[in-house]
């Protein structure tokens, strides 16, 4: 039988105890049915990313269907007027797409965050005096700006077309 653990033994383990709601002290211990404490389950990383490369892979296949559907399927959108396809326009379908490509770079921004220490490491490979192999804070402010930076691309690219559009 074993025997619990005395209370001045837990704060010698754990000397910065705070109460987290639900009344647990300690982090990552919950208290069972008998009052033992049971470590929390949590998802593991491999799970986690095996999960988020199955929902990509899934959100890939779907933007390919519906682009193939757009592209193959509708005539071409100036004659494609009054034209359905499982009860949806041209207009709709086109929506759908842009929706799922959307889907898509939001799953393949969370992708590369969650293995963002893997590819600051790979850039900076040989360089054991880099920041980015050693700092957390120096590798989050270059993932963030690297994401501005994509995210103003984008936007001139958008600023640019509308600025070039010519209606008929």
């Amino acid at each position: 039988m074993l025997m619990p653990i005395p209370e001045s033994a837990k704060l010698m383990a754990n000397p910065i105890r705070k109460s987290l709601p639900g009344g647990n002290d300690v982090p990552g211990v919950q208290e069972s049915v008998n009052g033992n404490p049971q470590p929390r389950r949590r998802v593991s990383r491999s799970k986690l990313n095996f999960a988020l490369d199955i929902a990509l892979a899934m959100s890939f296949v779907v933007l390919c269907a519906v682009a193939a559907i757009v592209q193959i399927v509708f005539p071409p959108p100036s004659v494609a007027a009054g034209w359905t396809v499982f009860g949806g326009t041209i207009d709709q379908w086109i929506t759908l797409q842009f929706g799922c490509l959307c889907v898509l770079a939001g799953g393949i921004i969370l992708h590369v965050m969650l293995h963002w220490s893997w590819v600051c490491g790979m850039l900076t490979r040989g360089r054991p005096d880099t920041a980015l192999r050693t700092d957390d804070g120096v590798r989050t402010i270059v993932g963030v700006g690297f994401l501005i930076v994509l995210l103003h691309f984008i936007g001139f690219a958008v600023l640019i077309a509308i600025l070039t559009v010519h209606s008929p």
